[in-house]
């Protein structure tokens, strides 16, 4: 019998792009041919991409034009995100028809399905098309997925549009998501307050909801994070599978040297340095600052967090990138000094850090995150409680999980340099004591799900099982 083949297709960003190389990895350990496919854009801005074929041989890299130009910024204010379902398409479809002729001649077996990040619809438009089965992957967690599906059951109960502009209104009708679901943490497409009827919306939903036709959901959370929403949301999919937290699972296969993954695949080349400096810093004393790969902030936001985070008394590591500054109105994009080296003796500024290595670093003690997923799962398997910013998509829902329903954080209420102070104080402080206890339950609990007869390996083993019994034989198109 030939080999299952999968492929597995991540939307090119590093959010996506890590946990689903540790979802390919895992796969491949498993027995699977397993192909990753990125575009050409993502490969080349891998500075330590040939490191990365090294330590994963087993894994077969391909690449894709994404359609776009060298020069297109490929950022959430370009249309990027949006514009991939048409221009990506066809590069994609092409790519499948080669691994055809591919398969016909020996060099690989067919492809037995794909997984595809759940925000690149094309895929699923042309697997359909292939008659391909698919699996969706979702980098993010249940709660804002059940947030997603949500969507026609609020406007069924005229909950969509909002009937006024209060953002914090409380939504209590989402099985799930009782005590967590505001206005604002819904999907985006939501917060544009347009009617349900529009063009606009009708096809963003069509696109979200499509993943109910796959195979099967392939989420990168564990039972014991998300068990009041869990139950509910795997009523929409014929199959639900949490993984999670992957790049801990990967590591428990291959040693302490996963963080290699995170560092090799990262779009950004990493301060080394930095870790060095935490060598020289008490036992945690440090706070870790950064605020992901699209949130972008302007000078004078980041110049609060600067004064509140030297005002708090309390060392700090910051990750400030050039890129992510916006510019106001009558501002030139002009990195003050004080970004540039941070506070002389409590402060260090880089632009980019490895993060894994960094909340692993026995001198951390806290995290000022915007709390998106992979940050969250990365923080939870540390053990370091957090300080939460959202700024958009999932991460508002996350911030109320992490501080209301989990208890291993404090959202930071403003962004003015005394509220940083003192929440800063708050976490490193008064409340470190009773975060901390309760980030390690759920460090435990997420070790015990990646363990031998743990939840999230026996999904893993279930969705290796549920691709071997695709016969291709019963595919009407081989591939």
């Amino acid at each position: 019998m030939e080999q299952p083949h999968v492929i597995v297709h991540p939307l090119p960003v590093q959010g996506h792009i890590k946990p689903m190389l540790c979802l390919a990895q895992l796969l491949s350990e498993a027995g699977l041919y397993t192909t990753f496919l990125i575009t050409h854009h993502a490969q080349k801005r891998m500075a330590n991409f040939p490191a990365l074929t090294t330590q994963f041989p087993n894994i077969h890299f391909e690449f894709i034009s994404d359609g776009f130009p060298d020069d297109h910024p490929r950022d959430v204010n370009s249309g990027f995100f949006s514009d991939i379902k048409i221009k990506t398409k066809p590069h994609f479809k092409q790519f499948l028809l080669s691994l055809k002729k591919k398969s016909e001649n020996g060099f690989s077996p067919p492809v037995t399905c794909i997984i595809a990040d759940g925000y690149v619809v094309y895929s699923f438009e042309v697997a359909e098309e292939l008659r391909l089965p698919t699996f969706t992957f979702v980098s993010h967690g249940a709660c804002f997925l059940q947030a997603y599906h949500s969507i026609p059951l609020l406007i069924q109960q005229c909950h969509l549009p909002f009937r006024d502009d209060n953002i914090n209104y409380q939504i209590q009708c989402v099985p799930g998501l009782e005590g967590l679901l505001r206005r604002k943490n819904l999907p985006p497409v939501c917060l544009l307050n347009l009617e349900a009827d529009n063009p606009s919306f009708q096809e963003h939903l069509k696109d979200i909801l499509g993943m109910k036709r796959s195979s099967g959901v392939i989420i990168n959370t564990f039972n014991d994070l998300e068990v009041q929403c869990l139950p509910h949301v795997a009523t929409h999919f014929q199959k639900f599978y949490t993984v999670g937290p992957l790049h801990a699972f990967l590591n428990s296969k291959i040693g302490n040297d996963s963080h290699l993954v995170a560092s090799h695949a990262s779009l950004w080349k990493a301060e080394k340095k930095c870790i060095a400096w935490l060598d020289s810093q008490p036992l945690r004393s440090v706070l870790y600052v950064s605020f992901g790969t699209l949130a972008r902030r302007s000078i004078s936001q980041l110049l609060e967090f600067w004064h509140g985070l030297v005002d708090s008394g309390h060392r700090f590591l910051w990750v400030v990138r050039p890129d992510v500054i916006l510019e106001e109105e009558g501002e030139n994009v002009i990195i003050p000094e004080q970004l540039q080296v941070g506070a002389k003796e409590n402060g260090y500024i880089v632009d980019w850090a490895p993060q894994e290595q960094v909340l692993a670093h026995n001198a951390v003690g806290g995290f000022l995150t915007h709390c998106g997923w992979n940050s969250i799962l990365e923080s939870i398997i540390a053990r370091i409680p957090m300080i939460c910013w959202p700024h958009t998509n999932d991460q508002n829902i996350n911030t109320d999980l992490v501080c209301k329903v989990l208890k291993i954080g404090i959202e930071l209420e403003a962004f003015n340099r005394s509220s940083v102070k003192s929440t800063v104080e708050t976490l490193m402080g008064s409340k470190r004591k009773a975060l901390q206890k309760s980030v390690d339950k759920f460090a435990n609990c997420a070790q015990d799900g990646i363990g031998h007869g743990g939840s999230s390996n026996h999904n893993l083993e279930m969705l290796v099982t549920d691709i071997k019994k695709i016969k291709t034989e019963e595919l009407k198109v081989h591939l």
